[in-house]
């Protein structure tokens, strides 16, 4: 009896032992992230036959359970995967909004001026101080336009650089994820068949964080071996082993960095960026090619509508000499660039044939083998083109939303091309017109200085529907960031509304997951009782065997 009171008091203490120290790990392991709380499983020893019937043995650690919800888990992977994209793109935005939001020294202001001292100078033509004056302005509103077009431009080199770090944080992650696959599966097979909770911890926290830059998938193989893939099926982790992203330039647009799944055979294999839409990458991606392209273009024809139908009336006047008038602002022209995966030998140049029917996108050209299709990149929508042709009835240039495209060469089945209509019109912006007398301010060649008839059509321009045929160069630019503005509260509202979702994930799996100071106390409390009153057995126990010896 003695013997059994003993055993079953030693695996008591054993047991508590246990119990005492996963509280104490969970204690200590509080303020660690991805830490996930640990119970011991305590089952009842065999019992043993005896005379009297079966005797009880006392106690046994079963395992050390993790509280883990997988459910509670993947729901929060997905809230915070898309609550960094969201908010990774608002941050972006609010950028742009911040800038263009200012009461002072911006394009509608400066425009304003500008035409102020237009008015003066039509109130007084043969001034050369108002003359002056007006080509100053008009370096100043140019290099607003060139102020605001460099951010922008910036913000696209920030981009770049925010890719290439977070293909290194996904390699680094993903290479991490596949040396746990492999621990873990030792560990387990050497812990016959009970896993590493350290570890197993440590691959979740990975994957959380690997899943906030880009949305990954996680399937379980073996039991315990995570899988890991990204953009419909690109695999990051099998097993023990880790594949590899690279941020290289665009095959659309080298001047941009995307991402590639490098292949041992095939070399960088570009990922097409609507595939990868959550994730903080993925939040970087639509800023780039929704909001930023957008606000760029929108800038670029506003330039362009301005500077083209200020050159047009220039044209039709006569400055202080009697000569015909010049171009008052140099643009920059149209681009049209190649697909670096092109295999034909066609090459295309765009020209602007209608400054007021550009629209504010780019565009892309593809060919499928017989026929060239135009999409308008802003909305998606196919664009009806109108095409021209040699005199033996072969294709040589196509019309479109004021564009002029010349072909020539012959492409090959999809072969693809990017026409931007205004991203070049103010980087080579400027005034062209620099001696005060070459202002055309009149109207006829012999009418003399004092003819200000040119000038009050130019002046008549800043209220003038020269945009799209629908808005003034103010409406436009109050159209603009008005744009600006609502898109960036839009996203601002997304993002809190989803961060509010992931918050909400978090308490309940932290509710499972998570250690708490005073239920893991009342634990530590309830297993020192624990095991004393099992020490108390054990003395009971030595104490019986002590008079049994005594009577012999």
């Amino acid at each position: 009896m003695s013997s059994s009171l003993i055993n079953s008091a030693m695996s008591g203490l054993s047991a508590a032992q246990t119990a005492l120290s996963t509280v104490s790990n969970n204690i200590s392991n509080y303020n660690v992230a991805g830490y996930t709380r640990q119970t011991t499983v305590l089952g009842q020893s065999n019992s043993t036959m005896t005379q009297g019937g079966w005797v009880g043995n006392g106690v046994y650690v079963s395992g050390i359970q993790r509280e883990y919800d997988a459910f509670i888990t993947n729901q929060l992977n997905a809230a915070q995967n898309q609550s960094s994209g969201l908010t990774t793109r608002y941050e972006q935005m609010s950028k742009i909004d911040d800038m263009l939001s200012g009461t002072t020294n911006n394009i509608s202001t400066t425009m304003q001026d500008f035409f102020k001292s237009l008015q003066t100078l039509t109130s007084n033509a043969e001034d050369p101080a108002a003359r002056q004056t007006l080509l100053g302005k008009a370096d100043g509103l140019v290099n607003q336009f060139k102020v605001v077009d460099q951010y922008l431009r910036d913000q696209d080199k920030q981009v770049n650089t925010a890719v290439t770090a977070s293909v290194q944080q996904i390699n680094n992650y993903a290479t991490q994820i596949a040396s746990l696959n492999e621990q873990i599966t030792r560990l387990t097979g050497m812990g016959g068949g009970a896993s590493p909770n350290d570890l197993l911890d440590q691959r979740d926290q990975l994957v959380s964080d690997l899943n906030k830059i880009v949305g990954v998938d996680v399937t379980v193989q073996d039991g315990n071996t995570f899988n890991v893939t990204m953009g419909n099926g690109y695999n990051l982790v099998q097993g023990s082993k880790a594949s590899q992203l690279a941020a290289v330039p665009s095959n659309a647009d080298p001047a941009r960095t995307t991402i590639a799944f490098v292949d041992k055979i095939a070399g960088n294999i570009e990922i097409p960026e609507k595939l990868v839409t959550n994730g903080s990458l993925g939040g970087l991606f639509a800023f780039r090619s929704q909001d930023l392209d957008q606000a760029r273009n929108n800038l670029g024809q506003l330039a362009l509508a301005f500077g083209a139908s200020f050159n047009k009336q220039h044209e039709a006047g006569f400055d202080a000499n009697g000569a015909p008038g010049k171009e008052f602002f140099t643009l920059g022209s149209a681009a049209a660039m190649s697909n670096t995966r092109n295999v034909g030998t066609a090459s295309l140049t765009a020209n602007i044939t209608d400054s007021s029917a550009v629209k504010a996108s780019d565009y892309q050209m593809a060919y499928d083998g017989t026929n060239w299709k135009v999409t308008r990149l802003s909305d998606n929508a196919i664009v009806n083109a109108t095409p021209t042709t040699d005199g033996s009835g072969n294709l040589t240039a196509l019309s479109f939303d004021g564009l002029k495209v010349d072909i020539t060469g012959a492409a090959a089945n999809k072969d693809t091309f990017t026409i931007k209509p205004v991203a070049n019109v103010i980087i080579s912006m400027d005034v062209a017109v620099h001696d005060e007398s070459e202002i055309a301010m009149a109207s006829d060649a012999t009418a003399g200085e004092s003819d200000n008839r040119n000038g009050k059509a130019l002046l008549a321009l800043q209220s003038s529907k020269t945009i799209g045929g629908s808005k003034s160069f103010n409406d436009a630019y109050a159209a603009f960031i008005s744009e600006v503005g609502n898109k960036t509260n839009t996203l601002k509202s997304s993002s809190t509304t989803q961060t509010n979702v992931a918050t909400q994930l978090t308490k309940q799996q932290q509710a499972i997951s998570g250690v708490n100071l005073d239920e893991e106390y009342g634990n530590l409390q309830r297993f020192q009782q624990y095991y004393m009153a099992n020490a108390q057995v054990l003395q009971t126990a030595s104490a019986l065997f002590d008079a049994l010896l005594q009577i012999r």
